[in-house]
């Protein structure tokens, strides 16, 4: 009898026999739906307790490294940071997580050197389940690899494997379980997906009974995602190290991985730029408080995520500001106009001048 493993090698294969067209695609659909179903299945054959390594999240963002043995990930952290991971001209090197920090316009990024992955890490293979597992707690991905390494889309493979998805979001689809009524698909006219297909893929995971609700245009795999509610959904970006050997290396096949960036940690070649496309990347705000006295400091700035107002900014001083909230006063370099007085869910931009005025 074959492994859950070996199925699902199978089913790639026949994937990977089959021409992707009109006609084929509703059938490579289902079959990818086989393989996730046989996934859940091997993770919970395998049981749950597979914790990532023991590293406490610190700063204000946390980057991982991740990438095949032997491509330069230690020596990478040892530049971007001030951390001295070991370094070794032979794989494996790393075997346990190493954390750093690297300190950018005012921000504390936390950058960790995990060990190599390699095949079927996703189901345990080189400790795969424990990188995998940190991973998954990351706010960025630098996905890491060399001039002469390449394999990116097996690094990917794995990840999804393990339920991260890379520079996608999650789509709005709502499943529902019902105890009657089979499945009932809800989705606007302009959502082209066949509804009887969205049946059938249901059905390979043995949902006979729910509401499907579709609010936007998706795909098989955003069905699948949303069947099985255990994916996350992390940017990336991608550093090819040892540029210093090639030079001329062609990175316009890497570009669907993220944004890329052409390194070199031994003649550190490249950092600069790569430390501004890690914090481009995390989308952080930087936002300076006026004190009591009509001061503003501007070497420590208060270190917040795109999207932010300034109820994040009370919570992130002291909760209680929330409550004794009364207006703030905002201004910056971004602003058109001078001072404004807002609420407190005004939304903020990067390097706004805050003054919080409360009731007290």
């Amino acid at each position: 009898m074959s492994t859950i493993e070996e199925r699902i090698k199978e089913i790639e294969d026949e994937i990977k026999r089959t021409q992707y067209n009109k006609a084929t695609e509703h059938h490579i659909g289902l079959l990818k739906a086989k393989i996730a179903r046989l996934q859940m299945e091997a993770r919970a054959h395998k049981g749950g307790g597979h914790y990532g390594f023991s590293i406490p999240k610190s700063g204000d963002a946390t980057v991982a490294l991740v990438g095949f043995p032997n491509v330069g990930k230690s020596s990478l952290l040892n530049v971007l940071t001030n951390s001295e991971s070991e370094v070794g001209s032979y794989a494996f090197t790393t075997l346990k997580a190493i954390p750093g920090v690297m300190e950018y316009k005012g921000a504390e990024i936390q950058i960790l050197d995990l060990p190599g992955i390699i095949e079927n890490a996703s189901y345990g293979a080189g400790r795969g389940r424990e990188i995998l597992s940190t991973v998954r707690s990351a706010d960025l991905i630098v996905i890491v690899t060399d001039v002469e390494t390449g394999g990116l889309d097996k690094i990917v493979k794995e990840l999804y494997n393990s339920g991260i998805v890379v520079n996608r979001r999650r789509k709005n689809i709502e499943i529902k379980k019902t105890t009657s009524g089979g499945i009932r698909v809800h989705k606007p006219k302009n959502v082209d997906i066949d509804s009887e297909y969205i049946r059938q893929l249901m059905k390979e995971f043995k949902l006979v009974n729910a509401d499907v609700y579709i609010r936007e245009q998706v795909n098989e795999d955003d069905i699948i995602e949303a069947v099985q509610k255990n994916y996350v959904y992390i940017p990336s970006i991608v550093a090819v190290n040892k540029i210093d050997m090639n030079g001329a290396f062609d990175t316009s096949p890497l570009t669907r991985f993220g944004e890329v960036f052409k390194v070199s940690a031994k003649n550190r070649i490249g950092i600069d730029e790569l430390r501004e496309g890690i914090y481009r990347s995390l989308k952080l705000l930087r936002v300076y408080l006026r004190n009591k006295a009509g001061v503003v400091d501007f070497d420590k700035p208060l270190i917040l995520t795109d999207g932010s107002t300034v109820r994040d900014v009370c919570r992130k001083i002291n909760r209680s500001l929330i409550d004794s909230f009364r207006y703030a006063i905002i201004s910056g370099k971004n602003r058109p106009i001078g001072e404004q007085r807002v609420g407190i869910d005004y939304p903020l931009l990067d390097e706004d001048i805050v003054t919080i005025i409360s009731r007290n």
